[in-house]
């Protein structure tokens, strides 16, 4: 799951689970044009909660009016994550879908429905290969694809060097026992060592998905598991390894005290601070930091690529997209829409736009061209192949989340927690035993 700054909350922990509270809508701008063949108009209605680009998007969508004067975008942008959902589920329900919208942890669900569009089928193998291949898995079942990344992220931990020089750390741990040795240092000078934020419980496993593949070594393992195929299950031998390599982690006092009860905002706090000298979150957090943290801490601080399992493995980096767009498969208004989702995402256009906002873009070749420092650093992983899945995107696969959280308080073993993951999916699923 990015950061809608305006509100505090994640776009990513916001991604994992759908809450009720009432839609709100914060910015609406619409454009109008002219007409279609019978002289009426052409209308696209834009569903999102993706605040990061409200003010330089309709620049965006006022040039393709410009150019396409017989269509008209309304672009909608609700307060939060957790608005957003019930809207979009009350307007499947109800039969009227938005005509591109924020797909949110349901793009698989509403693909096979036949509710959104098979964008590879629809706009061509040359334009999905322009995105990142970990933002186009996240979106594919049985080689339809049912969404595009937006604004796509990357997790690591970020860092407070002088926090480092007075604790005595040399240097970036390049592995989890170099990570403990560090964190042993840091509490000697009464820091928290890594704040992350384990609250909901879901939030954990943006940590906890990618030990899976460092386990494994294979960033589809996870892909297979959240899709529930054959063969893969939560009890897997994988599973309970990373789970064992997690309470390693936490028996080393890593994380700061209280972890299960942090929430996103509030990690992100204790590290601008100085109360943490760590930071796991994703590459929102920049934007984050210039707007709250003191001008001097954002000129200081670094970020790293996860430790690896083991000294000279590979730095698997949680990414997806944690922003997208799904394309609504009722045909009358396609040709409209299509041409507008082309028109986004020409590479001067987009790249200019993610630049503005400060945020990491979905493809390639705008990757290549990021300006922020610390962007241009976690976007450089997912150039360097080192992004893997962290978004529970399959039916009930945000349950096992849960869990987690009695290897944080030490009540499980791993064995336990595993079956209990297991368990909690499969309940949600619908396919308990």
């Amino acid at each position: 799951m990015g950061m809608s700054r305006s509100s505090g909350v994640s776009r990513r922990s916001a991604l994992k689970y759908g809450a009720t509270a009432s839609a709100g809508a914060i910015a609406a701008s619409t454009l109008a044009s002219c007409g279609d063949a019978s002289g009426g108009t052409t209308e696209i209605r834009m569903w999102s909660w993706y605040s990061e680009q409200q003010e330089v998007l309709p620049k965006v969508i006022d040039a393709f009016q410009e150019k396409n004067p017989s269509i008209t975008v309304t672009n909608r942008i609700f307060g939060s994550p957790d608005q957003y959902l019930p809207a979009l589920q009350a307007a499947v329900s109800g039969g009227d879908i938005p005509e591109i919208f924020a797909p949110h942890t349901r793009a698989l669900e509403y693909g096979a429905n036949g509710i959104s569009l098979d964008l590879k089928a629809a706009l061509g193998a040359d334009f999905t290969d322009r995105f990142f291949e970990s933002a186009n898995n996240q979106y594919t079942q049985d080689g339809a694809q049912y969404g595009i990344g937006w604004m796509a992220q990357t997790f690591g931990i970020f860092y407070n060097p002088e926090s480092f020089a007075a604790a005595g750390v040399d240097g970036e741990p390049e592995t989890w026992d170099d990570l403990i040795a560090a964190a042993d240092l840091i509490r000697g000078i009464d820091l928290a060592p890594l704040s992350a934020s384990f609250n909901p419980g879901t939030s954990g496993l943006d940590f906890f998905l990618p030990l899976i593949t460092q386990v494994t070594d294979d960033p589809t393992w996870y892909l297979a598991l959240d899709r529930g195929e054959s063969g893969y299950e939560y009890t897997s031998p994988e599973v309970v390894q990373a789970l064992e390599l997690f309470e390693t982690i936490v028996k080393g006092s890593v994380f700061q005290n209280g972890a299960g009860a942090t929430q996103g905002a509030e990690a992100t706090q204790l590290f601008y601070t100085g109360r943490a000298a760590m930071l796991f979150s994703g590459s929102w957090t920049p934007q984050g930091l210039v707007q709250d943290a003191d001008p001097e801490f954002v000129e200081t601080y670094k970020v790293m690529k996860n430790p690896a399992i083991a000294s000279g493995e590979q730095h698997w980096t949680a990414n997806q997209a944690g922003a997208g767009w799904s394309v609504t498969s009722e045909e009358s208004k396609q040709d409209a829409i299509l041409e507008f989702l082309s028109f986004l995402y020409e590479d001067e256009q987009y790249s200019t736009l993610m630049n503005e906002s400060n945020s990491m873009p979905a493809t390639k070749a705008a990757a290549e061209r990021i300006e922020n420092p610390i962007m241009e650093q976690m976007t450089s992983w997912l150039i360097d192949g080192d992004g893997c899945p962290h978004i529970p995107f399959g039916p009930g696969s945000s349950e096992a989340g849960g869990p987690l959280m009695s290897i944080l308080d030490g009540s499980g073993t791993p064995e336990q927690v595993a079956q209990d993951m297991q368990d909690a999916v499969a309940n949600a699923r619908g396919t308990a035993s």
